[in-house]
This record gives structure tokens, sequence and C-alpha cells, in this order.
């Protein structure tokens, strides 16, 4: 700047040529210009933009003083944008919009795309799960003991089945019971009428073979008629032999139901 005013130029000149202002030129002429301003040019802006933002901004147009903005062009993307010559200088260079807007929509493509991926994994494990409980209640399913339908419960496809099950467990167990308890099987009401000689052991009186009706074809025993009576009831464990059973009224046996009692004095 002074060698172009030491070749006649005048201050006026010299402030054109270089962007500044006349004030400014005359100063750094005379040597006093304020400490750490230079001469600044359409071609020192372009090299000082290109140097701090190593390479990645290129000057374009614009420059009129170091606070207002200056058209520069991004060497990554090729976007152009405007940024003040302090801001690109005194920061080291200047952000690209287009670039920060093109790593935004990438990050967040990113971020949609595991969110995708998660979704359809778990929409994978969900079809997965829902086939492995399929596969289980298949082989869970089973014909149920009693009506023979399908079903996946435990073992009955209903409490009716259940209870239907339940009951005829219990008289098999019953008739198993009396079986089991059945010592002496020549036990006979005849024979056990001639042991005791007709007597009721719980009253004392004698029994009656004839006290019985027949209607309409089917015997009907009376009060006095003989029966077996057992000592020990098979409910509570006593046994079907001679030494349990005693002769008693059908009507005395009806009464004694299960209980024990001693044999009549």
């Amino acid at each position: 700047m002074r060698q172009y005013k030491a070749e006649g130029h005048t201050s006026k000149e010299v402030a054109r040529k270089y962007g500044v202002s006349e004030c400014y030129a005359r100063q750094i002429c005379k040597g006093i210009a304020p400490q750490g301003q230079e001469p600044i040019n359409e071609d020192v802006v372009a090299l000082r933009i290109k140097e701090k933002s190593g390479g990645l901004l290129e000057y374009l147009s614009g420059y009129k003083n170091k606070e207002k903005p200056v058209k520069v062009r991004c060497s990554i993307c090729g976007g152009e944008f405007e940024r003040s010559y302090h801001s690109i200088v005194a920061n080291g260079g200047a952000t690209c919009p287009h670039c920060v807007e093109r790593e935004r929509l990438q990050l967040k493509e990113a971020r949609d795309a595991e969110k995708e991926s998660k979704r359809k994994e778990r929409e994978v494990k969900a079809i997965e799960r829902k086939a492995e409980e399929e596969r289980k209640r298949a082989e869970r399913k089973h014909h149920c003991p009693v009506c023979g339908e399908l079903t996946i419960r435990n073992k009955y496809c209903s409490v009716d089945c259940a209870k239907k099950a339940d009951n005829k467990r219990r008289d098999f167990n019953r008739r198993m019971k009396l079986m089991s308890a059945m010592v002496d099987k020549d036990i006979t009401v005849e024979g056990l009428y001639r042991r005791d000689s007709g007597t009721c052991y719980l009253c004392g009186r004698k029994c009656n073979f004839e006290d019985y009706t027949v209607r309409d074809g089917a015997f009907i025993a009376g009060d006095w008629y003989p029966s077996i009576d057992h000592v020990i009831p098979l409910a509570k464990g006593g046994l079907h032999s001679w030494d349990n059973v005693m002769l008693a009224h059908r009507r005395c046996n009806s009464e004694k139901s299960d209980k024990t009692i001693s044999p009549y004095l």
C-alpha cells in the first residue's frame, strides 16, 4: 500500500484499490495505522479465507469490510452461503450450513433406519414367540379321558368331566376295598342264620325269612328279614370274615349304618 502510494497515487485511489477507508489508507501510508490491522483487498480476503478454513472455503465476492458478510463456496458440497469475513478469520473458518444440514439428515436417516431395524427385529421375535406358544399349545393337546374331546387343560376338558372321573375313581376304590376285604367267600345269610340261631345280635329278637314281598317281579325284604352285618364296618377297615359278621334284621342293620357296635348280650 505504501509502495502504491509512493508511485504517485492519491490516498483515495489507494483506499479504492485495497478496499479500505481513505482515512485508514492515509494512516497506513504514514505508518500510524492502529495495531493489529492490515491492508485488505479481495485477493488478500480470498487468501486469508482459504488459509483460515484449511482450504474448505473459497471466496466468491461481496467483501466491503470485515463486519459485512461475504459470499463463499464450500469445497466439499459446492454449496454457497454468506458469512462475515471477521467470523471466518477469527473463528478459524465457518461451518457450511449445507454440510450441517446434510449431516443432520444423514444422522436422522441412520436413527430412523436403526429404529426400523429394531422394530422389524421385535416383530420377528413376536412372530417367533407366538409360533413357539402355538407349538407348545399343540403339544399340550390331548384327548379327555372321560369324553374324548381334544383339550389343552392339564387332564380333563371341563369341571364336569373331572367330577365324573373323581366319582368313578372313588367307586373303583370302594369296590377294590370291598374285594380286598372279602376273605371268607363262603359267607351266606343262611349259614350265618344257622350259626347265630336266627337271632339278631342288635335287638336280640328272631329274624324271619318269610318277611318279604314280591312286587312286579322284584324281591322286597321286610324289616325283620335277616341280613349280614359287619361288626367293624368295611368303610372303617373291617374284613368280610366269619369273625367280623353277625346276623341282624334288615331294619336294625340299616339303623346301625357304619357305626361300630358290640354284639348284643
